[in-house]
């Protein structure tokens, strides 16, 4: 059983093989947002977003969770970094401030400390 079903394919009733194609599309994810050019245009984000869910729903995470997901990621160290992507994607793209509330003020928390 591998790290990320114990954290968090367990966490959401998910098989082994939907959690190791969940964490393979983060992984994916994470490298086309960081080769893209257009990261900052509307467009991208609506499309890098709906990528996220589609992964994750495909996999056996209903859309109520998706919230919920995205917070437990953040505090996942190997998939931290493409969280602070899909956020700002998501709000870029239009998406309901109060969507991800919670870990977008963790990010900034974090960002103030780093700073």
């Amino acid at each position: 059983m591998s790290e990320f079903h114990k954290e968090i394919g367990t966490l959401f009733g998910i098989t082994e093989e939907q959690s190791a194609q969940i964490e393979q599309g983060l992984k994916q994810l994470e490298v086309d947002f960081t080769s893209a050019s257009d990261v900052g245009d509307q467009g991208f984000s609506t499309n890098f977003y709906a990528q996220f869910v589609k992964l994750v729903t495909q996999n056996g995470i209903v859309e109520d969770e998706i919230e919920r997901l995205v917070n437990v990621l953040y505090f996942n160290e190997d998939h931290q970094q493409v969280v602070t992507y899909i956020v700002p994607s998501y709000y870029n793209s239009g998406g309901d401030r109060a969507q991800f509330e919670d870990t977008y003020q963790l990010m900034m928390d974090d960002l103030q400390q780093a700073i």
